[in-house]
């Protein structure tokens, strides 16, 4: 083999070598912060499994013993509270029939800007597209498709109003919710 091949081929070997302990670096990294977000979700998912106001939704009761400042919750509608693992409430929930309005509470603001708001509603329109395959497969009415609403005042988050919400996603929704707003509070609280 002649020099200039040999000198290539060693080149070729040095590059190949850099880039394999790059993507080394990149998969102990991506191993890590895979590690942070399973040690996350088993703190989030070993939290209390009772639903506060899971039965409720037909007699609206739930919401004077809460105490939540804001809005009080019509008749028909179920409270549930979000709170920080340390009980402070964030949000207040209000399940009614086929909706779901979530009301931050008085005192603190939440910023429809945010990163995790933002990724609040991208999973909202990943189930509004799972309605609309629905509607495709003939399998769900277009009146009954997932839609919602943000009212904010500038970028402050006042309300979100979900429509049409069937039963089976409420639990979904406040688990949601619940990591935006806890999120979004961590990120907004001086460490």
């Amino acid at each position: 083999m002649s020099e200039e091949k040999v000198r290539k081929l060693a080149r070729l070997r040095e590059i190949i070598a850099r880039r394999v302990e790059e993507l080394e670096e990149e998969l102990s990294g991506l191993k890590e912060l895979l590690s942070f977000v399973e040690d996350l979700l088993k703190e989030l998912s070993f939290r209390r499994l009772s639903l506060p106001g899971e039965g409720e939704e037909a007699g609206g009761v739930g919401g004077p013993e809460l105490g939540a400042p804001g809005p009080s919750p019509a008749p028909s509608e179920a409270s549930i509270p979000l709170t920080t693992f340390e009980g402070e409430l964030l949000a207040t929930m209000y399940v009614g029939p086929n909706y779901v309005r979530i009301v931050p509470a008085e005192g603190k603001s939440f910023q429809a800007s945010s990163r995790p708001f933002r990724y609040f509603v991208r999973q909202l329109k990943g189930m509004q597209d799972r309605d609309a395959s629905l509607v495709a497969e003939g399998k769900l009415s277009p009146d009954e498709v997932l839609s919602f609403n943000i009212v904010k005042e500038d970028d402050e988050i006042r309300e979100i109003i979900i429509k049409n919400v069937r039963s089976e996603d409420i639990r979904g929704l406040r688990s949601l919710a619940r990591w935006a707003f806890r999120t979004m509070w961590e990120q907004s609280s001086p460490s």
